[in-house]
């Protein structure tokens, strides 16, 4: 939905599809399981001073505690018993490891750097810490950092082959493939009978342009781990890549002669000989796995994670979907995996289609009914997406935000009354939640009911005070009744604050600022405004309306057409301005 100024059209959402995306892991590498932002680190740390005062006749009781509260999740107390612990044993390096790792778990990934570059400030040749600490260091987008500490690491042990494989990967998230390759191959030397060092050196083969290094390195990696099924659709595409599709349906085969229920090599197969025209074998494999994907998992799993993807060509999708409808057309999940499908290709007929077929036992029956109302409202079939909507709370009595939105096509269709109650039904389930009171409001404003629909903004605002588009609707509230024009102006100001760039807050604090009688403040705002939002016609009559109180007669004419000729509705104030200044508008 646009940002909204002051009117507005029922609320339009574009839901995202929840994927499962395919990571490309490296393979024996411990990656950090903390999901925290970019710590500053500070080299002015104040360093924590342990308390001497504690009992150590149990030498490894407080590590026993901590241990406990570890796994309760309370980082918090582990992190005490641990320094109490240290304190019992301050030459203990693996206590200090560990707290780094409990400070990680806190997400204070600079409280995890202060420990261990204490514990190498005490013992220098640490490469357990040295490699702890590259791992925090890259977590923290600190890459140099941690090269740099991965290096020392190697250093000092040069048959780590965690650190190989992990300076080996972030150069290739780097796109250094000189210095990846540099580092596979001292792997591959070191650890020859490692499946890991060959697969990545083929790859880096591969992006060389090497497809003869790329191939016979794919192939030992293969030799390796014969059930590193990567490998063989790595070297699968390159098969692809060089033009030999014999020798890819080969590997295709093997992965199925493995596993005949193998999704991902199947359908991929399938759309090989579809590529090639092997029309008959395709169909029968699409045939096979649509009816597997009546009651197997990993089949719509597979699509979600290869064709759905948002780098996917959706046509590809398409393909596959339509093939396995042919023998599966009361599969729920597929027509909701095609709805997308067709979305993303703009067929919004065949997407409205498929949604309607999703049964609502089905685990993506609410997903679905909420891509149907956007493409409902999108494409301006209200009354249907009213009788939908109406069908689906019937189904999920609970589900809130049916009612928001069935409240909301009534709002677009003026029918107030029903769009209270269906908002007040909402309420009663999630007393507090800020989207049902903001719509709420609004339709209170278009319905003419002003003082409630400023209670309900601010309600918004009392919920939640970072709410631009409430701050913005109630300010742009008062500015238009011409009262408490300050506090307006504050509140407008706030929104701004939170979302600078939006073109029709934009407009509203020049509009307070025209209100104000600052008109030529207002102009300059409101000219920026117009700017981030040309289409509106709104905005654009406002511009007029500054340069006519500023003398600017053309420049108010100008503005005042380009406004008329996008409006639809309430045209005559417009071309009453327009005759006001001798201009005929018919």
């Amino acid at each position: 939905m646009k940002p909204i100024r002051k009117k507005t059209s029922a609320t339009e959402l574009r839901p995202a599809l929840a994927r499962s995306g395919v990571l490309w892991m490296l393979a024996g590498v411990w990656l950090l399981a903390a999901a925290c932002g970019r710590p500053a680190f500070s080299a002015n740390v104040t360093r924590p001073e342990m308390k001497p005062s504690i009992d150590c006749t149990g030498k490894y009781f407080n590590y026993m505690l901590a241990q406990q509260e570890e796994r309760r999740g309370n980082w918090k107390q582990a992190v005490a018993f641990l320094q109490k612990a240290i304190v019992c044993d301050p030459d203990s390096s693996y206590l200090r490891r560990e707290l780094a790792m409990v400070r990680v778990h806190q997400k204070d990934l600079p409280g995890a750097v202060q420990v261990l570059e204490d514990l190498l400030h005490r013992d220098p040749k640490d490469e357990a810490a040295w490699m702890l600490l590259a791992r925090i260091q890259q977590q923290a987008g600190e890459q140099a950092a941690a090269r740099s500490s991965l290096e020392r690491a190697l250093a000092l042990d040069p048959e780590r082959r965690d650190a190989y494989l992990l300076l080996g990967h972030m150069y290739l998230e780097d796109e250094n493939w000189t210095a990846a390759q540099a580092i596979f191959e001292q792997f591959v030397e070191r650890f020859p009978e490692v499946f890991a060092g060959h697969f990545f050196l083929a790859r880096i083969y591969e992006t060389q342009g090497r497809f003869a290094d790329a191939l016979a390195t794919y192939q030992r990696s293969i030799e390796l781990d014969p059930s590193e099924e990567e490998a063989r659709y790595a070297l699968i595409r390159l098969y692809q890549r060089m033009e030999k599709g014999d020798e890819a349906v080969g590997q295709y085969q093997k992965l199925l002669a493995d596993n005949p229920h193998n999704a991902r090599a199947g359908l991929a197969l399938a759309l090989h000989y579809h590529r090639e025209g092997l029309g008959e074998q395709a169909a029968d494999l699409m045939a096979r796995f649509g009816r597997r994907s009546l009651d197997d998992p990993e089949v719509i799993g597979v699509l979600v994670r290869f064709y759905l993807e948002d780098d996917a060509d959706p046509r590809e999708a398409q393909i596959l979907l339509d093939g396995m409808l042919a023998v599966a057309p009361e599969s729920s999940d597929l027509h909701y995996l095609s709805g997308i499908v067709n979305d993303r290709l703009g067929k919004d007929d065949d997407a409205i289609h498929h949604f309607k077929q999703v049964n609502p036992q089905s685990q993506f029956y609410e997903d679905a009914a909420v891509q149907l109302a956007y493409l409902f409202q999108k494409n301006q079939r209200t009354a249907e997406a009213v009788d939908f909507m109406t069908e689906a709370i019937q189904h999920y009595p609970e589900n809130t935000y049916f009612r928001l939105y069935l409240g909301g096509f009534y709002e677009e269709l003026e029918r107030y009354a029903e769009a209270e109650k269906t908002l007040l039904e909402a309420l009663a389930l999630e007393a507090e939640n800020v989207r049902i009171l903001f719509r709420l409001g609004v339709v209170y404003d278009k319905w003419g009911r002003r003082p409630e629909c400023i209670e309900r903004m601010k309600q918004v605002i009392a919920l939640d005070p970072q709410h631009a588009n409430a701050l913005n609707y109630l300010g742009y509230t008062y500015t238009e009744m011409g009262v408490q024009l300050e506090e307006a102006e504050q509140l407008i100001q706030r929104a701004l604050a939170l979302k600078p760039d939006d073109g029709y807050i934009t407009d509203s604090l020049g509009w307070v600022y025209f209100k104000q009688g600052r008109f030529q403040e207002a102009l300059t705002v409101l000219e920026r405004a117009s700017r981030l939002a040309p289409e509106d016609p709104v905005i654009l009559e406002h511009v007029g309306d500054a340069h006519r109180q500023v003398g600017q007669v053309q420049e108010a004419v100008e503005y005042y057409r380009r406004a008329l000729e996008r409006k639809t509705t309430q045209r005559q104030p417009l071309i009453d301005k327009l005759r006001e200044l001798g201009v005929d508008a018919s």
